[in-house]
This record gives structure tokens, sequence and C-alpha cells, in this order.
């Protein structure tokens, strides 16, 4: 039996060719053969080779070209080189992400405080970023605007860590990103300017992957 996705054998005896045809191809249900038939009437588009383009489009859009796309970056806020505290997170030049365009979303994920070495000990430090919108931040009773509230404990580790029930997006309008400036404030509402405690920080970054004047 001849499949019907093979073309009619012209050269055979036992057929009459019908010259009318002009060459044309024989109609049959495989889309790679059918040319003249249109897109827009087909309702579930396939390839060649019968794979739904639908389904293709959805993983495509899911895994490779999603709406927003997730990072993260990790700071250690001491120098070692000159035992300073460092408190401006180059994203440009020392990370090489050269400015961020369409930042949406930023999260701490976690900050370490390596033991305090000082006898005026605090329970907590405030921690701020100018550059991020209030939107995203939280309200502390100064009326200043943090990222987060950093626990201190007596000059042993302590491990912050944002932990949701469900999923939390606070997104703001998109924004560049270029440098973030890492403020310390204390109990009393005041900016820390000396005995910096060393930090390792872990921010979670949200851009937007497409512009919103897209068209």
């Amino acid at each position: 039996m001849q499949s019907d996705t093979f073309l009619v054998d012209t050269d055979s005896d036992d057929e009459e060719y019908d010259s009318d045809s002009s060459g044309g191809l024989p109609k049959n249900n495989n889309l790679g053969v059918i040319y003249d038939i249109l897109k827009d009437e087909i309702s579930d588009k396939r390839f060649l080779d019968q794979s739904s383009q639908a389904k293709y489009n959805k993983l495509r859009n899911e895994l490779f070209t999603p709406k927003i796309i997730k990072g993260r970056i990790v700071y250690y806020s001491y120098h070692t080189d000159d035992s300073t505290h460092k408190d401006t997170i180059d994203l440009a030049d020392q990370y090489k992400l050269n400015g961020l365009d369409n930042v949406i979303g930023f999260e701490m994920i976690s900050a370490r405080i390596l033991p305090i070495e000082t006898t005026n000990m605090v329970p907590f430090i405030d921690l701020v970023i100018p550059e991020i919108p209030h939107i995203a931040c939280k309200q502390n009773e100064y009326g200043i605007p943090i990222i987060n509230r950093l626990n201190t404990d007596n000059n042993t580790d302590v491990y912050n860590k944002n932990d949701y029930e469900k999923e939390y997006n606070n997104y703001f309008t998109p924004i560049k990103l270029s440098t973030l400036t890492l403020k310390l404030f204390g109990v009393d509402g005041t900016l820390i300017t000396s005995e910096h405690p060393k930090i390792i920080y872990e921010f979670e970054i949200t851009v937007l992957n497409l512009s919103l004047s897209q068209r």
C-alpha cells in the first residue's frame, strides 16, 4: 500500500498522468505538503514535524523569554586591603552589569553580621539604600524607609532572611540602577559613621524583560 504522503509517480505506465495538473502537488493531510492553505484557517498551527506551535511558544516564553528576570548579587561590606568599611556597590564596573535598566523590584534575601567588636552593643541595625524607591521599603519608627532591620546578638553571628508564606511582590515603576549605597542606622535613628559592623549581604534584583513602551 502506498502512503499518501508520497508524491505521485509520473513515470508509471499503470497510471494516466493529467497534463492539466501543471505539476501541482497531491491533496492530503500533510501540512508540510499542502502549501496553498491559509495559516489563519488552522486553529492549531503546527510545524512540519506536526508539533504544536502553540505549545512551543508557551514553553519558550515561560523558560527563555519571561516577563520578568530575577538575579542575585552578594556583597561584603569590609575592605580587607585597607580595613575600611565599603558602603557603595558598583553594579556597572564591579559586577559587570553595565547598569541595570527596567529594575522593578528589590529585596534583601539575607545578611550575615559578623561579630561586632565594640562595647556599645545594639539590639538591631536598620539598612537603608537611598536608590530604592520607598514603595519597596519598610517604614521604621523614625519615618525612615528601610530595606530591612538587621538583628544583632551579643557578639555572635546572626543570620537574617526574608521568609514569606507566599510569594511577595512589591514592584515599582521601572528605574535604572548603576550603584547601591548602603547606609546603616542605629536604634536611635541616627546614621552610623564609625565602628561599622562587617556584613555579608545577598540581594535579589527584579528586572522587567520588556519595556513598558514597547509596541
